[in-house]
């Protein structure tokens, strides 16, 4: 490159100062070149067309969801929806299609009494599609009309699934329709054999259809809250029916590809660090939940009469719903505010990333608590399980619980200064809302048309926010060309 200096555009001293950059990466030799090996301008070329690839890709996850929250409501809205054949109110239709299609469960209206058949269909869909992912069902509808899916889509697979490698996204994303499909069939088939005890053969099927998927989705919608059944009809404390819903919210909280990862676990016997992270995060969320739930007073007099092996399975189930579903089987308002602050906070850190869980991951708390501990050690890097965690990753993790918390903060302050009811109330629905949880202290219902929309808006990012900004920082943008110095800030 000549030293001179020569007039040239704006854009013309871009390229060709990204073009010098990937020059200088070039080692030199006394070899010819290589014609396959790209040259320094379609580097750049190929830098560019990833940033606009990772950009779009994050506008078609949010219109996506946007468009299905659109035909929700409308598909709501229709007098068929309600049993009355009166059509509800459009916020009422909007707040019930963004709960149910970002698998939250935080509900206005009754979903037992307040929709007909039509109307639980509707949201049943709602959350299947939302809960798997509309990207996976469009993988599958351009596979059946015979459609190539580009590259973009490829992409944004890739990481609303948690594929490895870009090659095989799409047979991951048919992966994951397959084994959501068997897991909630398998589901439904072992609620229905006890159920159908209890009711007719019909009804009994149809409810344990809706909440075998509502279960492994972690939606939180019921069809029992508010009606003469009461809480799961008398199986609130019943061993079989938990055990068997637990799973299923487990299983959907882990996501396709742990669930893989343990499958495999049976011939190579090898597990990924992300698996390894999120089933000890798992298990010590559970027992150190479950441990703080059972001091709450409510376990030894309002549930005095109940035998401890079912107070503990109410617990339990309770900790695990909470992280992930919001499935509620237990008076949340009854219980004392400490127990709500630890309900609160799993609902916050919510389950794995790639899932069918809410809150900012437990892989980002993972990756952060890690991060910390190497600080405070004088350590160079954090480590896990023998294995060195990239300086990318705890960048994102930083990223992401930031703006979680920032959101949250918020949107609770939003509320507040509204008037509507106790700030800890308030941020109790956010929270909630943010982590698709679904569990409520009965605030949800007593709030205005203008809270119900920042509620709205709070789901929504809850379930795109932390992946759209990680199918934004997926792939590396151009590297600055201009270095300045460094120098260090006070901390602490």
């Amino acid at each position: 490159m000549p030293s001179e200096r020569t007039p040239h555009s704006g854009d013309d001293l871009q390229k060709r100062k990204a073009a010098q950059y990937y020059l200088d990466k070039i080692p030199i030799n006394d070899e010819a070149p290589d014609p396959r090996e790209p040259d320094a301008t379609t580097l750049w070329r190929q830098t560019q067309k990833q940033r606009r690839t990772a950009l779009s890709g994050s506008w078609v996850l949010i219109v996506g969801f946007a468009s299905i929250i659109l035909i929700g409501t409308l598909l709501l809205k229709l007098p068929w929806a309600s049993p009355s054949g009166q059509s509800i109110t459009w916020d009422e239709a909007v707040f019930t299609a963004t709960s149910a299609t970002t698998v939250t469960g935080l509900v206005v209206l009754n979903t037992a009494q307040d929709f007909s058949l039509f109307g639980q269909v509707v949201i049943l869909l709602l959350l299947q599609i939302g809960g798997v992912g509309f990207i996976s069902f469009s993988v599958l509808l351009f596979r059946l009309i015979g459609r190539r899916v580009t590259l973009q889509t490829r992409f944004i697979v890739q990481q609303s699934v948690g594929a490895g490698e870009l090659s095989g996204a799409l047979n991951l994303a048919l992966y994951v329709l397959g084994i959501t499909l068997s897991l909630e069939a398998v589901g439904a088939f072992l609620l229905w054999l006890r159920w159908q005890h209890t009711m007719p053969d019909g009804q009994a099927l149809w409810y344990a259809v809706f909440h075998a998927i509502s279960s492994y989705c972690n939606a939180g919608f019921d069809l029992f809250s508010g009606t003469e059944l009461g809480v799961l009809f008398g199986y609130g404390a019943d061993l079989y029916t938990l055990t068997v819903m637990g799973a299923l919210i487990l299983l959907g909280g882990f996501g396709i590809t742990i669930i893989y990862d343990l499958w495999s676990y049976l011939w190579d016997h090898s597990l990924s660090l992300h698996t390894r992270m999120t089933l000890t995060l798992t298990a010590v969320l559970t027992v150190l939940g479950f441990a703080l739930l059972m001091l709450d007073p409510f376990f030894r007099n309002g549930m005095a009469g109940v035998p401890w092996h079912e107070r503990a399975a109410t617990g339990l189930f309770s900790v695990v719903s909470a992280r992930t579903a919001g499935l509620t089987i237990l008076p949340i308002e009854q219980l004392t505010e400490a127990s709500q602050l630890v309900l609160m906070l799993w609902m916050f850190i919510g389950g794995s990333p790639a899932s069918m869980a809410g809150g900012v991951s437990s892989s980002t708390v993972g990756v952060l608590i890690l991060a910390v501990l190497a600080t405070a050690r004088g350590h160079a890097a954090a480590v896990a399980f023998g294995r060195t965690l990239p300086d990318e990753t705890i960048s994102k993790a930083v990223a992401i619980m930031t703006v979680s918390t920032l959101l949250v903060v918020a949107m609770t302050l939003t509320l507040a200064l509204r008037g509507n009811g106790p700030i800890f109330a308030s941020a109790f629905e956010v929270v909630s809302a943010f982590a698709n949880a679904g569990y409520s202290i009965g605030a949800t219902t007593e709030l205005d048309a203008f809270a119900r929309y920042i509620v709205i808006f709070t789901m929504f990012w809850g379930r795109l926010g932390p992946l759209t900004i990680v199918v934004a920082l997926a792939q590396r943008l151009q590297p600055t060309l201009v270095r300045f110095p460094e120098e260090p800030v006070i901390l602490g």
